[in-house]
């Protein structure tokens, strides 16, 4: 009982701290005068409260639109006076289908700008971003087992998430990366298609088509950057591999959509020196980071933060403070 009850005093007392972060205007003064950017991963219509859905998605808009200033990727360079509303850009990464049916209708509608940045290899129907598979399998996968490259990799519920992520650890470390991590899964590994629904591929784990991509970039409010054709570790990629995940990532969006494609977010946030004068090379003008790791180009290592959780006052925190607890190196849920 008083474990229970401490437990109920903490979770209020976090609750309470979360909302008296952002709910006063006079700290903005405080906070960043640069525009916060904040990621977006899939959102799909439904979901079964382990995600951010449609119906959540629109009450974060909302919120954000009325306690913030929501600005297009153009002003991202513009610093607000100490008084005025933080500016916050919303960034959409990886290019899931969900972020064309289900993000772009909901943004129109709130007029509220973005930019979606773009895998290339899942809009080839039937291909799936490597990290996409392997949370379709864990949660899908109908049997209590699978054999790979030899082993019984025990599927039963107690043990699931654990092979999962024995299995992620172990195919990360193939080499060449990422080619051999995706020859493995799409010759050894069970296919998607054979034990998920159609509608649930599409929902969650399928990649825009090249039509919803032209679409987007079509629409003035949005914006489309390059975000690698596999979803590799760049700093796992040998820099020629790597090269060739970033230029022709975006040779294709700009083949696509007939626009110049001069920003990039870099996948899990992974980069290096090498890595940006590819990008200086390639003539990409803004990169997307997570947490900067070199801060040698400002341009090129714009920090962003994770948006999951579908609580609104932790949204608030995140940009009222959470450029200030990066910093610092503390967590927010």
């Amino acid at each position: 009982m008083i474990v229970c009850n401490q437990t109920q005093m903490t979770s209020r007392l976090k609750s309470f701290f979360f909302m008296a972060g952002w709910r006063f205007p006079l700290l903005r003064a405080l906070s960043s005068l640069r525009p916060v950017i904040l990621i977006y991963h899939g959102v799909p219509a439904e979901s079964d409260g382990t995600s951010i859905n449609a119906e959540l998605f629109d009450r974060h808009v909302e919120f954000l639109k009325t306690h913030f200033e929501l600005i297009p990727p153009a002003d991202i360079a513009r610093k607000r006076k100490a008084t005025d509303k933080i500016r916050v850009l919303l960034t959409f990464d990886d290019g899931f289908r969900n972020n064309a049916e289900v993000v772009a209708p909901i943004l129109r509608q709130h007029r509220v700008p973005a930019i979606f940045f773009v895998c290339s290899r899942h809009s080839t129907p039937g291909k799936y971003l490597w990290f996409s598979y392997l949370r379709a399998l864990e949660k899908h996968f109908p049997g209590d087992g699978l054999r790979f490259r030899g082993q019984f990799l025990d599927m039963s519920p107690n043990y699931r998430a654990s092979t999962v992520r024995r299995l992620w650890e172990s195919l990360l470390k193939l080499t060449p990366h990422p080619a051999a991590m995706y020859n493995a899964i799409e010759e050894e590994l069970p296919r998607l298609e054979d034990f998920v629904a159609s509608r649930e591929l599409a929902s969650n784990y399928a990649g825009m088509t090249a039509d919803q991509v032209r679409s987007l970039a079509a629409d003035r409010l949005f914006s489309v950057g390059a975000h690698t054709v596999d979803h590799p570790f760049l700093t796992k990629s040998e820099p020629q591999e790597a090269f060739r995940q970033i230029s022709e990532n975006k040779n294709w969006i700009e083949t696509l959509t007939h626009r110049r494609c001069d920003a990039i977010a870099y996948p899990t946030g992974d980069y290096d020196g090498e890595v940006l004068k590819q990008c200086r090379e390639i003539r990409f003008t803004h990169g997307y980071a997570q947490t900067p790791k070199l801060a040698v180009n400002r341009n090129l290592e714009f920090p962003r933060l994770g948006i999951y959780s579908p609580a609104l006052d932790i949204v608030g925190f995140k940009v009222q403070w959470g450029d200030f607890m990066r910093r610092l190196r503390l967590q927010i849920g």
